[in-house]
């Protein structure tokens, strides 16, 4: 589509992420209170990762939409949410991808796919060999990410659970892993 770009997501331009994972944080903390600010908590968050691990966020925007799509991935030890559930064991060698978030009126138009393409490009440059998420198989409304949009891009469950299977995109085995992450979109899933 003409007029779309990806660009890293920083301080300068975290406030123009759609604001529901820009002020999300289930991943951020594992406390069950509620913010008093989340956007500047999720800052401080971004301040730390950029600092200490680098680029953890991709953003794609449409010249006549803004920001439709954000992924947000990093080293496990940032997310201590993922200490909750029982296959939240991520591999030592892979990043883990936390959200994978598009705007209601640009779902099922291939912008998640993209964005997980984006991601796993951005891994391969810097050597990571997987990107693991946890798939939610109900798919509800929270912020675990489907997994049968997950396995439509290319993961398969490397830790079995009825509801929240671990999931890996292998970077490294993969001939052409933007093929393998975006071999099908599951239509209005993205």
């Amino acid at each position: 589509m003409a007029g779309r770009r990806l660009v890293d997501v920083t301080l300068d331009n975290l406030g123009d992420v759609p604001p529901e994972p820009r002020t999300g944080l289930y991943w951020e903390t594992d406390a069950d209170e509620e913010s008093a600010d989340p956007a500047f908590d999720k800052e401080e968050w971004f301040s730390e990762v950029l600092l200490e691990w680098g680029a953890c966020g991709l953003a794609l925007v449409e010249e006549e939409r803004g920001t439709v799509g954000f992924a947000q991935f990093a080293l496990p030890s940032f997310f201590p949410r993922l200490s909750r559930f029982r296959c939240g064991r991520v591999s030592e060698d892979a990043v883990y991808l936390a959200y994978c978030y598009v705007v209601a009126v640009r779902r099922g138009f291939g912008v998640g796919t993209q964005l997980i393409r984006a991601v796993a490009a951005a891994l391969l440059e810097r050597d990571v060999r997987a990107l693991e998420a946890l798939g939610d198989r109900e798919r509800s409304d929270g912020w675990v990410l489907p997994a049968s949009f997950l396995g439509a891009n290319g993961f398969q469950v490397v830790l079995e659970d009825p509801r929240f299977p671990l999931m890996r995109l292998d970077l490294t085995t993969a001939v052409q892993p933007k093929e393998a992450a975006g071999r099908a979109a599951v239509p209005g899933v993205a």
